[in-house]
């Protein structure tokens, strides 16, 4: 089982950060696996199925880091 803290330090995939945009542009996400590591991460919040983008997600939105693997 990974942890929290190691699924934050593993830093952003391109993969989580496409799948974190589409949940900004209202699209859903392919699988429902896609949304874990958003949620590890503290990204996202699920309000019943609902996803929430926290603030957290909205700033790596707005200011994506450089060099994703």
């Amino acid at each position: 089982m990974v942890r929290q803290d190691d699924m934050i330090l593993e830093g952003v995939k391109a993969v989580e950060l496409a799948s974190l945009s589409a949940l900004a542009r209202g699209e859903p996400v392919a699988k429902g696996s896609d949304m874990a590591p958003l949620c590890a991460k503290g990204w996202v919040e699920l309000a019943g199925d609902q996803p929430i983008i926290t603030l957290t997600g909205r700033t790596l939105l707005d200011h994506p880091p450089t060099g994703l693997r």
